[in-house]
């Protein structure tokens, strides 16, 4: 969080491509953790049968974020100052750090920690930690399998980020708070999406447990995301592409609304 706020601050306050690129590197270093220091805390409160409905909703609330900032962003473009949101981001960094502070208890299980089973000779433990040292993780076909699945939400980035490019240039759209506009029936879609993948997890984790008399697997989570991954997100941005070259007009624009919700909703049990 203080790499939120300092990079937030840098980001207002740059003069040149270079340095917006630099500090928005710092600004996304600094809010990178978010995701899974949350699951790591749903995990440490929740059974196993109970951590994918809890896990949709946290994700859930994280896309209400990730649904308004577009339009925002653009509001703010269009009417205020880009600079003046990322002060403001920069300020809203200061108070989470605050509320995590304040309301936030350690959740992990005493023991589980690598650090707990250090030998206590002195206050303070220097600990090296390779942050690559994770990639060696991939040579499991079942964990490269899982990675290659969640791959799948950078799709909607095709979709999203050349949409005042596509969208706006065949409809005729230039101003930016209507360009961000677009991007909340997607966000909308993830937001639906999270809750069913998270609840259906569940589910086909405890029909497959049955049916092994109690073991289990972790990919059988997998299983949630065939029709996301494998049918409604190539069908939405296969026919938003489409309709977007050679439909127009009020019907068009109805039609590539309802791809970027389709989208959302397909892309969501992914992740």
């Amino acid at each position: 969080l203080p790499f939120l706020c300092v990079g937030s601050c840098g980001v207002a306050l740059s003069a040149s491509l270079q340095s917006l690129l630099f500090w928005r590197f710092v600004q996304m270093f600094g809010c990178s953790g978010a995701l899974s220091l949350g699951i790591g805390v749903i995990g440490d409160l929740y059974k196993l049968e109970e951590r994918g409905t809890a896990i949709g909703a946290f994700f859930s609330i994280t896309l209400i974020g990730y649904t308004v900032a577009p339009f925002v962003g653009g509001a703010a473009t269009q009417y205020w100052s880009w600079r003046n949101l990322h002060y403001s981001i920069g300020a809203w960094g200061l108070l989470e750090m605050l509320f995590i502070y304040l309301s936030l208890p350690e959740t992990s299980h005493p023991g589980t920690l690598g650090i707990d089973k250090l030998p206590s000779r002195r206050s303070i433990h220097i600990v090296w930690i390779n942050p690559l040292s994770t990639l060696w993780l991939l040579r499991s076909p079942n964990l490269f399998a899982v990675v290659s699945a969640a791959l799948m939400v950078n799709t909607m980035y095709v979709l999203v980020v050349p949409m005042a490019y596509t969208i706006g240039v065949q409809y005729g759209i230039t101003n930016e708070a209507i360009i961000g506009a677009f991007f909340l029936p997607n966000g909308l879609g993830s937001f639906t999406g999270t809750l069913i993948a998270g609840r259906l997890s569940d589910i086909v984790i405890r029909r497959w447990r049955e049916k092994r008399r109690g073991a289990w697997c972790p990919e059988d989570r997998l299983r949630a995301t065939w029709i996301g991954g494998l049918i409604i997100v190539p069908l939405s941005i296969g026919a938003s592409g489409l309709i977007t070259t050679y439909i127009g007009g009020p019907i068009g624009l109805a039609l590539n609304i309802l791809c970027l919700y389709a989208n959302g909703v397909g892309v969501s049990p992914t992740s």
